[in-house]
């Protein structure tokens, strides 16, 4: 009899704590209610000087604007922060952060972090704020640092590139597919519907073809020849795979 009255109570209290603790109309989810929020936070990056009491929240219906700074071009802008969002905070910091577009149940991103930045997988949608990539993708991380394979997607969902990142690489989520080069050194295009390998390119000494396929249809888009880490050559395609112009950089 009183193990049963002890284990109610037991159960009673960690059914309080928890909900205690996930919580929807917490302070944290009211910065991600504020079109221009005057704080500041970095999903890309783990970063916030928003002060965090540890837990798990929930947010519903954000809608935030936070001004960020991408130190390596010295350039500023504007990211926005939408959908139901899942915080979680432990020893003060933000170990976990996820966003779901409301309307469609779509993963727009989600990133785990320990003290030094992403630490564990990440992943960015096409849709989702500064990606200035056509495809959604995934990676890893230690300790803030990207490490093994960038895996992009095509539109179905269906796996479009694997690239394998250099050991001492520079990729940042901010870069555009003109930087492709600076951090890859061989990569993996697979067919939309099939999933067979349709190119293999190594990029050894920054040398090499990147090719690319429109997220949507699958197609070949475009095709550029590097030399020592330079575009020499551009040829872009049509829908029908005919070539829509050609761009030849060589002085």
């Amino acid at each position: 009899m009183y193990k049963k009255i002890i284990t109610f109570f037991l159960l009673t209290f960690s059914i309080v704590c928890y909900s205690e603790r996930v919580s929807s109309n917490s302070g944290i989810c009211e910065y991600f209610r504020d079109k221009e929020s005057k704080k500041k936070f970095n999903p890309y990056t783990g970063k916030t000087n928003i002060k965090l009491k540890n837990g798990v929240y929930k947010c519903l219906n954000a809608d935030a604007s936070f001004k960020i700074i991408v130190w390596r071009y010295f350039w500023a802008d504007d990211i926005n922060i939408y959908g139901t969002l899942t915080i979680e905070v432990k020893n003060g910091i933000m170990t976990k952060f996820k966003s779901i577009d409301e309307k469609n149940g779509e993963l727009l991103f989600s990133a785990t972090y320990n003290r030094y930045g992403p630490d564990g997988e990440m992943y960015i949608s096409k849709g989702f704020a500064l990606n200035y990539n056509s495809n959604s993708r995934k990676l890893n991380y230690k300790d803030g640092k990207p490490f093994g394979d960038i895996l992009e997607y095509y539109d179905n969902g269906k796996l479009y590139r694997k690239s394998h990142l250099v050991k001492k690489n520079n990729y940042h989520p901010f870069d555009t597919p003109d930087d492709f080069n600076n951090y890859v050194d061989y990569y993996e295009i697979y067919d939309i519907n099939t999933g067979e390998i349709l190119k293999k390119e190594d990029l050894f000494n920054k040398t090499g073809t990147i090719w690319d396929y429109d997220s949507k249809s699958g197609k070949l888009s475009r095709e550029g020849h590097l030399v020592n880490g330079e575009i020499v050559f551009e040829r872009e395609y049509k829908e029908d795979g005919t070539v829509a112009r050609e761009y030849n950089y060589k002085k």
